[in-house]
């Protein structure tokens, strides 16, 4: 029973069990783990001193985060993450976390695993890249150099590409929301997998947030829902649990086919009494299978943004991610090197367009799975500035990282 439980948490969360967690026992069916996660970066800079011409290197905390997970009983399960800031206002923190926070919050009914409802403060499921955890990621979560106010991260988040439909007004948790949603794994044995989910979000058009929003003053929420399917005929496993990991480190073969679909409203701000409107869809397909020693992956992923009154008219991504685990220790770990690219045109209302677009390379080396790894990561950007904005440079930055991650 206790087994039982402590698989239905981790399938929950999308985190595995080999997580050397902390166990706090009440009975076989009422528990709670907890522990410690760190990241910590060495990044050098192009173009980030003072002057703007040379490069800086910085050492920094990058995320600190304690963490529960558990369950009452078989149905009432919950969770949260705490993520801690380092010294208020210090330069080095690439994140922006300068102040303590609750990242995540919520309570889940697990009626069956068809049918589960969740609410609190979580990961909206939107896109597939909002739904891996900061701590599951063969490309490091890291801002890098951003562009209109939000970093290459979060451009699959809805919403965030003006940052004007995130209730909690930070970039660095556009993919959250406070909410409600239904969502379930439902399968036809040997044939196909489907998760589903189904909800609805405060967004920045909640009537009670505390930003300096004028207008209507209507309480305009957000609405979302996502599919994603597995032909589990051809032999590929269906991914259990609310979240999903960018890579499965060779213990699972997977395909999936994702769409997802957001919209919400908020209204006008300051002298505009307009409501704001915004649509969002987006297609992703995941692939990933063991061959012997090597375990390559494919992942292509399309976002399309449609504004109203906004001075953004549409906004449009793609992603390709590439690369393969060698699935067999060396030295002490295992080693795997992946490529990232990415492309996005921003249309505005006044006319023009900027075509940003960055790639990335990822040299992961797990000494423990996701618990204990190394990570060398090169990210390349340009930012592509549009002379209709008023910028007539195209400025290109880049930035080489080792960072170090741990998982209590």
């Amino acid at each position: 029973m206790m087994k039982k439980g402590l698989l239905a948490v981790a399938a929950l969360t999308g985190t595995a069990l080999t997580t050397n967690a902390a166990l706090l026992k009440v009975s076989d069916q009422t528990f709670a783990n907890f522990g410690l996660k760190l990241q910590i970066y060495g990044m050098v800079k192009s173009s980030a001193a003072a002057n703007g011409a040379k490069s800086a290197v910085d050492f920094s905390i990058h995320n600190a985060r304690v963490y529960f997970s558990g369950q009452l009983n078989p149905i009432v399960q919950f969770g949260a993450n705490f993520d801690f800031s380092v010294t208020n206002g210090l330069k080095t923190d690439h994140e922006g976390t300068n102040y303590t926070r609750v990242r995540d919050a919520f309570v889940n009914f697990h009626f069956m695993k068809e049918f589960n409802v969740m609410a609190g403060l979580y990961r909206v499921p939107f896109a597939r890249e909002g739904l891996i955890d900061e701590y599951e990621r063969i490309f490091m979560p890291q801002q890098g150099e951003t562009y209109e106010g939000t970093g290459w991260d979060n451009i699959y988040a809805p919403g965030t590409i003006t940052n004007a439909l995130s209730d909690l007004g930070n970039t660095v948790d556009a993919y959250r929301d406070a909410g409600v949603t239904v969502w379930g794994d439902v399968s036809v044995p040997q044939t196909v997998a489907v998760k589903y989910y189904v909800g609805i979000y405060d967004s920045k058009g909640d009537h009670d947030v505390s930003t300096a929003l004028k207008g209507s003053g209507k309480d305009n929420l957000g609405y979302g829902f996502r599919i994603q399917v597995t032909p589990t005929m051809l032999g590929f496993q269906s991914e259990k649990g609310y979240l999903v990991k960018e890579t499965y480190l060779g213990k699972k073969n997977v395909l999936s086919f994702g769409f997802g679909y957001f919209y919400s409203k908020t209204a006008g701000v300051g002298t505009n009494n307009s409501d704001a409107k915004l649509s969002s869809y987006t297609l992703d397909v995941n692939y990933e299978q063991k061959y012997g020693p090597f375990v390559p992956k494919l992942t292509l992923a399309y976002v399309y943004h449609n504004y109203s009154n906004t001075d953004l008219d549409k906004v449009k991504a793609y992603t390709i991610k590439l690369g393969a685990l060698y699935d067999q220790k060396l030295f002490l770990g295992k080693v795997g090197f992946y490529l990232k690219y990415q492309s996005a045109k921003y249309d505005y209302v006044k006319g023009g367009s900027n075509k940003p677009k960055m790639w990335a390379i990822s040299v992961p080396y797990y000494l423990a799975g996701q618990n204990a790894k190394i990570v060398l990561q090169y990210n390349y950007y340009d930012n592509d500035k549009c002379k209709c904005r008023g910028n007539n440079d195209n400025t290109k930055n880049s930035d080489l990282t080792l960072a170090f991650q741990i998982a209590f």
